[in-house]
């Protein structure tokens, strides 16, 4: 572990990408067990909107549980945070609580932070994109996520949404790529495996080879209660992160629960459609408000008394904080990023230990695409 740390470390400074100052010192921090005084954040999520046209049954949108009101971001309020947190933001993710095409402005903000230099990745139900809007935009990374491999399947979980209009929208995506084959954006589609869909995953993998994407991502899936549970979680286990046990006694909880630490949240900041900070993507009803940057500053509100009280609170009782009940921890955030050569298949799960692990999660997608 330690000799890992070190290669990161020394690669960091050999290579000196956008942020690393930033993700060295908070890392630190977080190591040390000091709540701060942190460097901007790294790692940026906005919301353009918590409005979603789909009713999935997991997410508080979807299933009527967000207590939030809805509404969209304000175009100059973005574009004037972008301003401020362009030199420090390695990555923006482009999404939360609702579909972020909805945004009548999605494509020219998305561009406008790319204009400034940052890595810009979003995530979308794909009924409302456009292809030329994307290539436009000059996203990194799209995600279409599905459902499933036909209608009937697919509108178990996508509820209110059309798998035909999603592969049409991802199928023209692809055919425009093609024809500029300069272009930044990324093109990656998503299977959330759940019960009801878990025979379809092969099928999935073939597909998404078959049309073209860069990588398909095989997703484990989340749940909020036991009931969600039983009626969502696959069969076959390798697509759980919840304590198997804990499960066979009616409770959940994650196969790896963190001990007072989260070095995410030392890195990074989730934003809401009018600039509320919460700590991470864990908080979508805006539990632990840490402040506005849109009125504050972003470096303002992250290291203004809410936050800096939150981290030193995961440090003492973690236990005790209700959003991360469900929650195995996130690790540090990425700041360099390159686009697959070829198809690539990915698995988003933690292995059997319970601990992080990318390298075994895509051997495991590997097993599962070659059957």
């Amino acid at each position: 572990m330690l000799k890992r740390k070190a290669q990161l470390v020394a690669e960091l400074v050999s290579r000196r990408p956008k942020g690393w100052r930033s993700l060295l010192w908070n890392s630190a921090m977080a190591q040390l067990r000091r709540p701060g005084p942190l460097m901007a954040p790294v790692h940026v999520s906005i919301e353009p909107t918590n409005a979603c046209n789909a009713r999935c049954p997991v997410c508080e949108t979807g299933k009527g549980e967000m207590h939030r009101r809805a509404g969209f971001l304000d175009e100059h309020a973005y574009r004037a945070f972008i301003d401020e947190a362009a030199p420090t933001t390695a990555v923006l993710m482009f999404y939360f609580m609702g579909e972020p095409f909805m945004h009548r402005s999605a494509y020219e903000m998305i561009r406008y932070a790319r204009d400034k230099g940052i890595y810009v990745e979003t995530c979308t139900n794909g009924d409302f994109v456009d292809a030329h809007g994307v290539l436009y935009s000059d996203v990194n990374r799209i995600s279409f996520q599905i459902g499933g491999m036909d209608q009937a399947t697919h509108q178990i979980y996508r509820v209110r949404t059309r798998l035909d209009k999603a592969m049409r929208n991802l199928e023209e995506l692809i055919a425009l790529r093609r024809r500029h084959p300069h272009s930044n954006v990324e093109i990656e589609v998503g299977f959330i495996v759940m019960r009801h869909n878990e025979h379809q995953v092969e099928e999935f993998l073939r597909w998404a080879r078959a049309i073209g994407v860069d990588r398909a991502n095989v997703i484990d899936p989340c749940v909020r209660n036991m009931a969600e549970a039983k009626r969502f979680l696959p069969e076959d286990r390798r697509y759980w992160y919840y304590d198997e046990e804990a499960f066979a006694r009616g409770v959940l909880k994650p196969k790896k629960v963190p001990n007072n630490e989260c070095v995410w949240i030392w890195n990074s900041i989730q934003l809401n459609w009018d600039g509320t900070a919460v700590p991470c993507c864990r908080d979508p009803n805006g539990l632990f408000a840490l402040g506005n940057v849109f009125d504050q500053g972003l470096l303002a509100v992250f290291n203004g008394e809410r936050a800096t009280d939150f981290r030193r609170r995961i440090l003492r009782e973690q236990g005790k904080v209700p959003i991360c009940r469900l929650c195995s921890g996130y690790g540090l955030p990425r700041l360099e990023h390159a686009k697959p050569a070829a198809f690539t298949v990915d698995r988003h799960t933690i292995n059997r230990d319970g601990v992080p692990s990318h390298e075994q999660a895509i051997a495991e997608a590997a097993d599962i695409a070659a059957g």
